[in-house]
């Protein structure tokens, strides 16, 4: 990485209060990805710059997990989350993954500050 070049990253928030497999968690936060992306390359908008930025600096991700409680203030202050269909695992409608867009690290950390690694 060039000395000037930001850290960027994008962080998932994996809901721990609810009973997921790993195939689950890792359906939902694919879920959290493809959505994601999607708002970011269609909506005229978007932060593209940044998502470039995170796709040549190698996607890097991060998945954390938190109280439901948390998650629900991460959607309160705007960031993309999945609730579930209901079809397998957990009941629709639950709360499963929220996502932040990529970002530089040093900002994301202060939103995800005291998350741990899941």
């Amino acid at each position: 990485m060039k000395a000037d070049a930001l850290d960027m990253v994008q962080y998932y928030v994996v809901n721990e209060e609810l009973p997921m497999s790993k195939g689950k968690i890792a359906a939902q936060v694919a879920h959290a990805a493809t959505t994601l992306t999607l708002h970011i390359l269609l909506d005229p908008e978007g932060d593209h710059r940044a998502f470039q930025q995170w796709l040549e600096s190698g996607q890097k991700k991060i998945v954390l997990r938190a109280a439901e409680a948390d998650l629900l203030r991460l959607v309160e202050s705007g960031y993309l989350s999945i609730r579930d269909a209901g079809h397998t695992e957990i009941a629709a409608g639950s709360l499963t993954v929220v996502v932040l867009p990529p970002m530089e690290k040093s900002a994301a950390q202060k939103v995800v500050s005291g998350f741990k690694l899941l």
